[in-house]
């Protein structure tokens, strides 16, 4: 679906399209508006709206990301990362906007940012790391312009479909510096070291799951390396707090993977929500609507 634009942000776009380039490409950061304060109650008007497309974190031109700063903004302000999914090996940014617009709606006074990443290729030498690495880049990118977008450090992760695998596992094992708070699950695999759905074949996707199992972890059937990519094995009691959506009907990530997390979970203590909902792989606009609602009010009770 299209994201919401409006006459305002294409006006604001090519209004700052040289000074974006100029500015956050080469990383030299720009003065605040209003003569350079913090945004945090320092200045006597608020900060309007601003939308920066295709903000580069990397020289790949993957590595870009759409940010979403609302007007009003301060040093408060929390931050949601948007990951997008496409089995690790397809996929854009542009498939999370019709997320980005709901959560847009729905909680305005939040920051977005929409991000794509390299995707796995055996070719081209991209598997687990380099995707990791580039949702690293993402994240160091955010925190250390925040005073640039006049946004917090804290975040929190929404992810869909592998791009939700890639929130969770970034959120459990990689969150070193303990920015991101929670994390939404939006029917994402939980367990790659899971052999029955390893070995089958996907009719819908017209391939083994192996092969693109193989493709994200660059190698073969190896239960210690897909282990430490499951967010299912690597959660501990320390797990940040997740919520879980899953359609009973999907074909692509089977159900039993998200139940058996959750139970994961629950063993472990993590505080968690969990919903199933009579639909596939994606959900229709009145589960999306729903499962937004449920995600939004999770997400905003662990932003502390």
């Amino acid at each position: 679906m299209k994201g919401i634009t409006g006459t305002r942000v294409l006006k604001n776009y090519f209004v700052y399209l040289f000074l974006i380039t100029v500015v956050f490409m080469s990383c030299v950061k720009e003065p605040l508006p209003g003569g350079g304060g913090t945004g945090g109650g320092g200045g006597t008007n608020p900060l309007p709206e601003r939308i920066i497309m295709d903000t580069a974190f990397g020289t790949d031109p993957k590595q870009k990301m759409d940010i979403y700063l609302p007007a009003g903004r301060t040093n408060a302000t929390k931050l949601i990362v948007l990951i997008h999914g496409g089995a690790w090996e397809a996929g854009d940014k542009a498939d999370m906007n019709y997320y980005k617009n709901i959560l847009r709606l729905k909680w305005p006074e939040a920051a977005i940012a929409n991000i794509n990443y390299r995707l796995a290729s055996n070719t081209g030498n991209i598997h687990h790391t380099e995707i990791m690495n580039d949702i690293k880049a993402a994240v160091s990118m955010l925190v250390i312009n925040k005073s640039n977008f006049v946004v917090s450090d804290t975040l929190t992760m929404v992810g869909a479909s592998a791009g939700a695998h890639l929130a969770m596992l970034y959120t459990y094992a990689h969150n070193t510096n303990n920015y991101v708070k929670a994390v939404a699950d939006f029917y994402g695999p939980a367990k790659l070291s899971d052999w029955s759905w390893y070995s089958s074949y996907n009719i819908f996707l017209g391939k083994p799951i192996s092969e693109i199992l193989i493709k994200y972890n660059g190698s073969p059937w190896d239960v210690p390396l897909y282990d430490s990519n499951s967010p299912h094995v690597v959660a501990t009691a320390q797990s940040k707090p997740t919520i879980i959506f899953h359609g009973t009907l999907d074909v692509i990530v089977p159900l039993y993977q998200s139940q058996q997390f959750r139970a994961r979970l629950n063993t472990l203590g993590v505080l968690n929500e969990y919903y199933e909902y009579f639909d596939g792989h994606g959900f229709n606009s009145g589960n999306t609507d729903d499962a937004m609602n449920k995600a939004v009010a999770f997400l905003k009770s662990h932003l502390r």
